[in-house]
């Protein structure tokens, strides 16, 4: 079987940068095609477990300030031998991302099958789930209400994050494009920039604007779930005003965020004054707890629901 996967390339052109189709990786995945552009730091292929033939992901480390591909078209070499050291700090860090994954268990957080190194790299395996992004997902449905919304997508993902937290971590990279809505569900994808909030240093982060609070761009300021919630909150307001809110350090000098009902006359005040306290550039203001911001973000479903109801 295995063979039907052998890679042939002499009379191909190499790309450079993504693998080759039919690669095989681990003598066990057989890559198909690349899922998404390079990142920074990674390219993420669809692949075939030969063994069991299940279509699974596999994340490949790429730094493209690190490394190139070698003249094989497979293994990756490092840029500068000045960097060695820091490319095999950031192959460790990683690696990291597949083992707390794999501490991870939640229905709607993505399964990590397996990681391993080869070709000079390190990869990751994860489950294969069909769908879209959130970002893809609301572009399509924007007659989705407030209620369904949290009803069938947000209420299952503060459920995931609240599994990270009572693990000890912060996911620190909580944005539509890093949750896959698969038969309707969410799943939340990479856990590139998780860290044990409580013992780990949070030197290194990936910063997405809009959705990333205000001591996410320093590593010097205390980071811990408020944070996590700043993000979420992000989410609530881009479902809510189909616009993504103005990136924090816009706002340090003149904090001119619109507020959601001015942008959505539907929204409640207790909704609108929950999401803009949630924002705000003072993580003392924000929730402590994502228990309590569901708690109060159910409490405006349930008025919602059965307002509903008596109609």
């Amino acid at each position: 079987m295995e063979e039907a996967y052998n890679l042939h390339v002499e009379n191909e052109q190499i790309d450079y940068i993504y693998l080759p189709e039919t690669t095989i990786l681990n003598e066990k995945y057989a890559i198909v095609e690349k899922l998404t552009e390079r990142s920074n730091l990674s390219i993420v292929y669809l692949a075939i477990n030969i063994q069991t033939k299940q279509r699974v992901v596999v994340k490949e480390f790429f730094s493209a300030n690190l490394v190139l591909r070698d003249l094989d078209g497979i293994n990756i070499v490092c840029k500068n031998s000045l960097h060695k050291d820091k490319l095999e700090n950031e192959k460790e860090s990683f690696l990291n991302e597949a083992k707390v994954m794999q501490k991870l268990q939640n229905k709607n957080i993505a399964k990590c099958y397996d990681y391993f190194k080869e070709n000079n790299t390190v990869y990751i395996v994860m489950k294969y789930y069909p769908g879209e992004t959130l970002t893809d997902y609301l572009r399509k449905n924007d007659d989705i209400s407030i209620n369904e919304f949290l009803e069938d997508v947000y209420f299952s993902l503060l459920n995931a994050i609240h599994s990270i937290h009572k693990e000890g971590y912060i996911h620190r990279d909580i944005k539509p494009d890093n949750i896959i809505i698969n038969q309707n569900k969410p799943i939340l994808i990479d856990f590139g920039s998780t860290i044990n909030y409580k013992k780990e240093d949070h030197d290194k982060i990936i910063l997405t604007p809009g959705f990333s609070p205000i001591e996410f761009y320093s590593t010097k300021t205390k980071q811990g779930i408020y944070s996590d919630i700043y993000s979420l909150s992000a989410i609530l307001y881009y479902f809510c005003t189909k616009t993504i809110p103005d990136e924090v350090i816009d706002r340090i000098i003149e904090d001119n965020l619109i507020s959601v009902n001015h942008l959505n006359n539907q929204i409640s005040d207790y909704l609108n004054d929950f999401i803009m306290r949630n924002l705000s550039l003072d993580y003392n203001k924000r929730d402590k707890s994502l228990h309590f911001f569901k708690l109060k973000l159910w409490k405006e479903y349930l008025k919602f629901k059965f307002k509903k109801i008596i109609m």
